[in-house]
């Protein structure tokens, strides 16, 4: 069962990637603001990319059961970290 519920969590992360990188629905992030963005594409793909990253750490969480703490603190740990990055590299 925690398997199944990772997965699900994980496909919504790589569904949400579909629409931000490929459809370029920025909208859904949070923090997005009309007009702060330079380059929307570039936003829409290293954002797309980042939130495929995370669904792919998320998968591991119910894998390693014995090790939850630690791959929740990655997995936060590379939330924070991912955000600022992508704030630098886009304005």
């Amino acid at each position: 069962m925690p398997l199944l519920v990772g997965l699900i969590v994980a496909g919504l992360h790589f569904l949400a990637a579909y629409f931000v990188w490929k459809k370029g629905k920025l909208q859904i992030l949070a923090g997005y603001v009309e007009g702060e963005v330079k380059d929307k594409k570039k936003a829409a793909k290293y954002s797309g990319i980042y939130i495929i990253a995370l669904g792919i750490i998320f998968i591991f969480i119910p894998l390693l059961p014995d090790h939850f703490y630690y791959v929740f603190a990655f997995y936060m740990l590379s939330a924070v970290v991912g955000a600022v990055i992508i704030n630098i590299k886009v304005k």
